[in-house]
């Protein structure tokens, strides 16, 4: 079976990482601006059945947002990403992200990801600001605090929305 999947948030926030850290199990340091998306394959083994995922890495600049709105077409999951560091990466998720994908996928299972639990001295969103948009969207179905750099929780989060949406 095929699946579309998008990632979705601001700029900066690591989705590019998160996708390079599942589909190879590296990570990079050498950030370039994700212009348009870039489409990534992965396969996976689920239950003896075979799974292709098509990871859809939408960019984040607002400048595309016109245009992004049309990569979430067809999507069957979406990764909500923002950045532990920068507050207003979670707070932007509700003034566009999350309105955009519905309004062009439908309703589509959602997972929040907070990313780079790994700068612990940097971390501005409390456990309280997640529970209290999880709690303002009832429709994102999980949460995972990641870390594209060690990997902490990005298997788990794939292989969750991976579930959802089989």
């Amino acid at each position: 079976m095929n699946y579309k999947i998008v990632l979705a948030g601001d700029i900066g926030v690591g989705k590019t990482s998160l996708i390079n850290r599942f589909v190879t199990g590296i990570f990079t340091d050498d950030y370039k601006p994700t212009i348009g998306v870039n489409i990534y394959i992965k396969e996976l083994f689920i239950d003896n059945s075979e799974v292709n995922l098509q990871i859809w890495d939408v960019a984040g600049q607002t400048s595309f947002r016109q245009f992004r709105q049309r990569f979430f077409c067809g999507a069957q999951g979406a990764f909500i990403v923002f950045d532990l560091t920068v507050p207003k990466s979670l707070e932007n998720l509700h003034v566009s992200w999350i309105e955009d994908i519905q309004n062009n996928a439908g309703e589509i299972p959602l997972i929040l990801i907070g990313n780079k639990v790994d700068l612990k001295e940097s971390i501005t969103v409390s456990r309280q600001d997640i529970t209290d948009f999880l709690i303002q969207h009832s429709n994102v179905e999980d949460h995972f605090i990641t870390s594209a750099l060690t990997g902490e929780n990005v298997e788990n989060a794939f292989t969750k929305l991976t579930a959802l949406v089989r």
